[in-house]
């Protein structure tokens, strides 16, 4: 089981592997570290707590990182409102993402096929700001905010593989949809 300052690290340091010739920080300023904290206690503690060693997909982007990103591969990203640039400022000094809290794309050891379980076990226990699912093989997109939306939505991918929006899951109906797998 990783400590805090792991699953922290885990968030910040995501990008080595998915874009190694970005060589500049990804250092979160002061407001967005602590909802990137909150985002570790909050949700990625109890999902290991509970299920097993959590792997990050996609995780904190600076604004340094961010312009990265849409400059050499935006494809499926959402940087206004996904929260993964969490409270971090644009060049022209205002918030890249609309909305407060912090986000990640994360894989559960042993659940990689099975991550519809782990959608359950969040929609049942923890209170998360939104949950993208994107099916039982996918990462799933975790945030953590102040406003506990629990909004949960399942992402479609088309064959030409752009993901589109689908089902929009309600809470109370999240513990039977995720009983099943779901490709």
């Amino acid at each position: 089981m990783a400590t805090h300052s792991s699953l922290f690290n885990k968030l910040i340091d995501w990008h080595q592997a998915k874009h190694p010739d970005f060589d500049a920080s990804n250092t979160p300023q002061s407001d967005s570290a602590l909802c990137l904290t909150s985002l570790v206690t909050e949700i990625l503690e109890p999902i290991e707590n509970k299920l097993g060693s959590v792997s990050i997909t996609y995780g904190f982007n600076s604004g340094t990182l961010n312009r990265y990103i849409q400059r050499v591969s935006p494809k499926d990203t959402g940087p206004k409102e996904d929260q993964h640039a969490s409270m971090e400022l644009n060049l022209a000094g205002k918030r890249i993402c609309q909305r407060e809290g912090a986000a990640c794309d994360l894989l559960v050891e042993g659940y990689e096929q099975r991550m519809h379980l782990v959608a359950k076990f969040v929609a049942e226990h923890l209170p998360f700001d939104r949950l993208y699912f994107y099916g039982s093989s996918k990462p799933l997109h975790i945030s953590f905010g102040p406003d506990h939306s629990r909004y949960i939505q399942y992402r479609k991918t088309r064959e030409d593989g752009k993901r589109v929006l689908g089902k929009v899951i309600k809470l109370e109906q999240a513990s039977v949809y995720f009983s099943n797998d779901i490709r």
